[in-house]
């Protein structure tokens, strides 16, 4: 379904919530909505349409996403957008409840399918309801030939090498989201890196459900040390490896790591360490092997960045338990550490598992893992002063200084650093020295 030459260009701003996974099939459907002559503009501004990407993972991610539903809905009400769409993992997985309480919604959609989402926006008509129901049959994996919109910084973009998991951890409602494992071919994931190198881009994310697991759904080991390789040859600045499954990382995975631009930035969640806690929670790991696995990492990589998260308080879990996790996070001195609290998630294993912990004492749990953190961070933090680091400019940070990442930093997980520097909308990289550092914020001056 295409667009006519008389037909009126019409404007769509988009909010997109949740994980980087969820931000690039936002910026996949911009670019198949452009394609359509509609034209991106800010929030709201000017909008005849506000499309939301919803997160439906955790209660705090879906709270999020209706106080954002109910927000675009009062905004169409009071005429500042003339149409709302909604579509992402929320309406995935609640699409039917969804449909009945947000009944002033103009298109209510999932993950699957958005070419067709982008034609029924783009060429929408009001009075055809049944154009707008949901199909749910083609299982949706973009590759190198869609165009993107571009909502980050100039030198900085995310690539999703895969869709999907196969993984039954208990507590996680993905694999009913976003269905089963399907990973895109190698070579058009270095046709899409190239193009964006190619356009200045100096920092590339890998972003998947399971990193680790990229090319086993066609092959019989992970074909992630392949990728690597073929992407090294690019000559990018930066390419960084996010969400490694633990128990799939072997030393062939480690090694790839080597690779030219490669950052060996491991990020492990490794959810718990009581082998308790992980059997209920369907995940492998231990104290033992989580332990040899970062020695390992680290042996290899002087310069290794280990990231992990841990839920606390999931079902079960006793104060020994908990004590045995915060006695390996401040052991290891992982440089970067997430913290979740148990969420109770509708059609996971774990909701029917017994014996939940009180949610004070899950909050306190939270703080006590993350005061270890703190503690393990001020520690890295501290060996990182006088050294010479690769800085990557994200913007203005006031008058006289710009902000931005070294590449030890992840994207808004891992803090930030400023250099007092005028930023002059230059977005190439730079080496800097770091001076100092305030909690997660860092300081560099330029070389």
């Amino acid at each position: 379904m295409g667009t006519t030459k008389n037909q009126k260009e019409t404007t769509v701003s988009f909010i997109s919530l949740g994980c980087f996974k969820n931000l690039v099939d936002t910026e996949v459907l911009g670019g198949l909505l452009e394609k359509n002559n509609m034209r991106p503009v800010s929030s709201y501004e000017d909008a005849d349409w506000v499309v939301i990407n919803t997160c439906g993972f955790i209660r705090d991610a879906k709270e999020e996403s209706i106080d954002e539903i109910l927000l675009a809905l009062e905004r169409r009400t009071e005429g500042t957008v003339k149409h709302v769409a909604i579509f992402g993992c929320l309406t995935q997985r609640y699409h039917s409840e969804l449909k009945s309480n947000f009944k002033e919604a103009d298109i209510i959609w999932g993950v699957n399918d958005l070419e067709r989402l982008a034609e029924l926006i783009a060429n929408f008509d009001s009075d055809n309801k049944g154009d707008r129901k949901y199909p749910d049959s083609s299982p949706f994996l973009y590759n190198d030939s869609y165009k993107r919109i571009i909502t980050t910084t100039p030198n900085v973009t995310f690539i999703k090498i895969s869709e999907g998991c196969n993984m039954k951890c208990s507590f996680c409602a993905i694999p009913q989201i976003r269905g089963s494992y399907r990973s895109r071919e190698i070579e058009s994931i270095v046709k899409e890196a190239e193009k964006y190198r190619n356009m200045g881009f100096s920092e590339i994310n890998l972003i998947s459900q399971n990193s680790t697991y990229f090319g086993k759904d066609r092959n019989t080991k992970s074909e992630l040390p392949l990728l690597l390789k073929e992407l090294s040859k690019l000559n990018l600045e930066s390419i960084r490896v996010l969400y490694l499954m633990p128990e799939e990382v072997t030393d062939e995975i480690i090694d790839a790591f080597s690779y030219p631009s490669v950052i060996p930035y491991f990020d492990l969640p490794f959810q718990h360490v009581s082998k308790d806690v992980l059997k209920r929670m369907n995940r492998g790991g231990g104290v033992e092997s989580n332990s040899d696995l970062i020695m390992k990492i680290r042996k290899k990589y002087k310069n290794a960045i280990i990231r992990s998260s841990f839920i606390v308080g999931f079902p079960g879990e006793t104060e020994t338990e908990f004590k045995e996790l915060k006695s390996f996070a401040k052991k290891m001195g992982i440089e970067r550490i997430g913290v979740f609290g148990y969420s109770e998630e509708e059609n996971t294993t774990a909701f029917d598992l017994p014996d939940k912990i009180d949610p004070e004492v899950i909050s306190e749990r939270v703080e006590q893992l993350m005061d270890i953190s703190d503690t393990n961070m001020v520690k890295f933090n501290e060996k990182l002063v006088g050294t010479i680091q690769d800085f990557l400019p994200l913007g203005p940070w006031d008058n006289n200084g710009m902000i931005g990442r070294i590449k030890s930093q992840a994207p808004d997980t891992d803090g930030l650093t400023v250099v007092e520097l005028p930023f002059e909308d230059d977005y190439s990289m730079f080496r800097i020295t770091i001076t100092g550092f305030q909690h997660e914020l860092l300081y560099g001056e330029k070389i």
